[in-house]
């Protein structure tokens, strides 16, 4: 409807008298007021958590649909319980089962389609289903899923996960399900998000009258998301292995970076400098960027949910930041080690030589686009103990100095929120690994700075804050080729002894 019908039709409908009440300008902004400006509705603010479930369970038309998918899974607990969600997707999944009105492939399709998210989630966050009444459910479901043999390899799979439901890292942040026990639906009676809870046996009830399959359907007739469930990974939180044979999900990933723990074996004498020297700097700089890839990749993006929006006291008891204080960790490492081997030798040429070489690293990991090994190195040399050698500097070329002052503006300026370095990361090409500290600032604007729940009523989500994570997902999804691993270089990094700052600060610069 235009603006002019809408004026037309209340003058069409009043008699004589009540025409002179209106003017122009009131029926305008009348109009304006009721449909918004250029004839379309009002925007509503943000976006209901069932419109919310059915765009995640419709199928996938283009990248940002299944972006989404991965999105939602990982923050969709800042707004709803898992027994929501879950209750949610079993009404959706019942709705498409009774639906007579297409053909038995079309459903079915569209059941596996609905059950692959399912399979997905319980894959991806097996805690989400640690609450005890919640496990019961899943696991009936399953049952229930396995007596069709169309659904049978899904439920087998799906079975498998539930073995590592052992408890829920989500409680200190999220919503759990024990917070609306009593006062939500576990299996929605009604459809609605705001019925009473079912018991047990209702829920069971239900599951039996849920007809699913009823009929064979080829395996390569299956939404090709299916498959991705055999080995617990998907898109972005499992990302494509550095060697097929043994990086394929997650879980390998975590078992290497288990690994990649500082030893300090080896002395930091003129000898390790004399070794490290003759690296080549391309090398070096593979080095550091394989061991990022696989310490990034090995953090589950929930993870760094987890790591800003726990209290500290509970960052402690909380093993799914594993994965996060460790890279977190190799980063002060990094840093403290490139302080260190500056400091080996004692004379101001040597020493410049290796800072000289630290900035030629520097550059390889930038144009690697491994901006965390890149601000890693970068703290190193610009650290206080290096900061203050003057000496040293001067004898830096003036050339490696511009280059060095480039990243910095690049990596630097907190205070602006690192802007130069986003502008570089969203115009860099994949494969590439973000600076943590820069995304996790700016997770923790986005909590403080909206609110989760909008509207009128405080009823909707505010879901464009989420999409701040996009970046990260979107980088897990392609690894870097041809990354061999190079002994020597690694045990330089990760073998040496490093000094405690105290010792560092003692030097004296030549």
């Amino acid at each position: 409807m235009s603006i002019l019908s809408a004026i037309a039709l209340p003058l069409y409908q009043a008699d004589i008298s009540s025409c002179q009440n209106y003017t122009f300008g009131g029926l305008e902004r009348q109009a304006q007021k009721e449909l918004g400006f250029f004839g379309k509705p009002a925007k509503v603010t943000g976006v209901s958590f069932d419109e919310l479930v059915d765009r995640l369970l419709a199928p996938n038309m283009s990248v940002a649909d299944r972006n989404f998918t991965d999105i939602f899974l990982c923050f969709f607990r800042k707004f709803a319980a898992p027994i929501e969600l879950f209750s949610a997707i079993l009404v959706r999944l019942e709705s498409v089962a009774d639906d007579k009105s297409v053909n038995h492939l079309t459903r079915t399709a569209s059941q596996l389609r609905i059950i692959d998210i399912a399979a997905k989630w319980v894959s991806i966050y097996p805690g989400d289903f640690a609450y005890p009444s919640t496990k019961r459910r899943l696991e009936a479901f399953i049952t229930h899923l396995g007596t069709e043999p169309v659904f049978a390899v899904v439920a087998q799979k799906m079975r498998s996960c539930l073995h590592h439901v052992v408890e829920d890292d989500d409680t200190g942040w999220a919503r759990t399900d024990a917070d609306i026990e009593g006062s939500e639906s576990e299996y929605l009676q009604d459809g609605s998000s705001n019925s009473q809870p079912s018991t047990d046996q209702s829920f069971s009830e239900k599951l039996s009258k849920l007809q699913l399959g009823q009929g064979e359907l080829s395996a390569d007739r299956r939404p090709s998301k299916t498959g991705s469930v055999s080995s617990s990974t998907h898109e972005t939180e499992s990302t494509a292995p550095l060697a097929a044979a043994i990086y394929n999900s997650v879980e390998d990933y975590e078992r290497e970076a288990a690994t990649m723990i500082p030893t300090g074996t080896l002395p930091l004498d003129k000898n390790r400098y004399r070794i490290f020297m003759d690296i080549p700097d391309d090398e070096v700089a593979d080095e550091i960027t394989r061991i990022d890839w696989v310490l990034f990749s090995s953090i589950r993006v929930r993870d760094l949910v987890r790591h800003f929006s726990l209290p500290p006291d509970q960052k402690e008891k909380c093993k799914s930041l594993q994965n996060v204080n460790r890279m977190i960790n190799h980063f002060n490492h990094i840093a403290r080690w490139v302080a260190n081997m500056i400091l080996i030798h004692d004379k101001a040429k040597r020493r410049a030589l290796m800072v000289g070489k630290f900035i030629s690293i520097a550059l390889k990991l930038r144009h690697l686009n491994n901006y965390n090994g890149l601000a890693a190195v970068m703290a190193g040399v610009n650290g206080t103990a290096i900061h203050r050698l003057r000496q040293t500097r001067a004898l830096i070329p003036k050339e490696v100095q511009r280059r060095f002052a480039r990243l910095s503006l690049l990596m630097g300026n907190v205070r602006k929120k690192f802007g130069a370095y986003h502008l570089a990361w969203e115009n860099s090409p994949l494969p590439r690994i973000p600076f943590v500290a820069a995304h996790r600032l700016d997770l923790v604007s986005a909590a403080e700075a909206s609110q989760t729940f909008v509207g009128a009523k405080g009823d909707r989500i505010n879901w464009e804050k989420f999409e701040v994570i996009l970046g990260i997902m979107e980088s897990q999804g392609t690894s870097y080729p041809n990354l061999a691993r190079n002994l020597l270089a690694y045990k330089v990094i990760m073998d040496c002894r490093i000094p405690l700052d105290d010792e560092v600060r003692n030097h004296c610069d030549c």
